[in-house]
């Protein structure tokens, strides 16, 4: 019977393969591995320090622009105070704007309602709403609601001084019309019969009065 070889042809004896690196020595061999070892670290090593320089120059590019940031801050902190300071002053003026009295409309709304042969001799009358600086620039001023209102006049007649009374409850910034004094006098009228709007004429004597309300500037008179 024939053997039969089952080893392939680059495992059988005298094959070239068989013997590839049978004549390198050891030495060799650790000398080609420890070089090979060697590559192997020192691009290990130039690969760590690329890659540190490329980190240290991100960093060095962030502090340079956080510095370039905190100036830019700090040049537009005054800026920025300055502008809250604006519209802080410009809500306080809108606030006194808004609730400011128009005077010369209480004083025509006066003149309009005060009968014939009656004359104001003293008005008084507060704003609510005061009017200076506010303690700081973000506080607005407040109305504190109603005030005094007090005038005190001549009537040449008791009944003028009781129409008076009814036509100033009939305004809507007053209320509470009392009457606080009444003293009777000699009625003696000047020339003409016309209310204060009439510069022209005066009562010499006549019955004085004084009366107080309260005074609602924002009720109607705007």
């Amino acid at each position: 019977m024939e053997a039969v070889n089952l080893l392939p042809l680059y495992a059988r004896p005298r094959h070239r393969w068989v013997t590839a690196g049978k004549d390198i020595s050891s030495r060799r061999v650790l000398t080609a591995g420890g070089a090979a070892a060697c590559v192997a670290v020192l691009g290990l090593g130039a690969g760590y320090v690329h890659e540190r320089s490329v980190v240290n120059d991100r960093r060095a590019e962030l502090a340079d622009v956080q510095a370039q940031v905190a100036a830019a801050d700090a040049k537009a902190a005054p800026l920025r105070a300055a502008q809250a300071a604006a519209a802080a002053r410009i809500a306080t003026a809108g606030t006194i704007s808004g609730s400011r009295i128009a005077w010369e409309n209480v004083l025509s709304d006066l003149s309009r309602v005060l009968p014939s042969e009656v004359y104001l001799q003293s008005l008084q009358a507060a704003s609510p709403t005061p009017f200076g600086v506010p303690s700081t620039p973000t506080t607005a001023p407040v109305a504190t609601g109603p005030t005094a209102f007090t005038a005190t006049g001549i009537a040449s007649s008791q009944v003028k001084v009781a129409l008076v009374l009814d036509r100033l409850a009939l305004l809507p910034w007053l209320s509470n019309v009392t009457l606080q004094s009444f003293t009777r006098g000699g009625a003696t009228a000047g020339a003409g019969t016309s209310g204060t709007s009439d510069t022209s004429t005066s009562l010499t004597a006549g019955d004085t009065f004084s009366i107080s309300a309260n005074f609602h500037p924002t009720g109607g008179a705007k």
